[in-house]
């Protein structure tokens, strides 16, 4: 018997968020590392905007995502644990 399950995805509560750039001018190499500081990386790329006049950016957000099945985690507090890093 085949039935559908509910499910919610959302980033894992022991990870975080980070964002890389890097700007889409021509012939401009600047680029930003990941940092999980979002606030630092939007000053980043308003500043060098400030500096050269480059107004576009490829941004790319990344996180680790946690899948639970609502029947089974109905009021589980407990997470399960972030995978070692490969």
């Amino acid at each position: 018997m085949i039935r559908a399950v509910k499910h919610a995805i959302g980033t894992h509560p022991q990870s975080e968020i980070t964002v890389s750039a890097s700007c889409l001018t021509g012939g401009c190499s600047w680029t930003l590392t990941a940092t999980a500081d979002l606030e630092a990386a939007d000053l980043a790329a308003m500043t060098h905007t400030g500096r050269t006049g480059h107004p576009t950016f490829a941004r790319t957000f990344q996180d680790v995502a946690l899948v639970r099945r609502l029947e089974l985690n109905a009021g589980q507090t407990e997470t399960s644990p972030l995978p070692a890093p490969r």
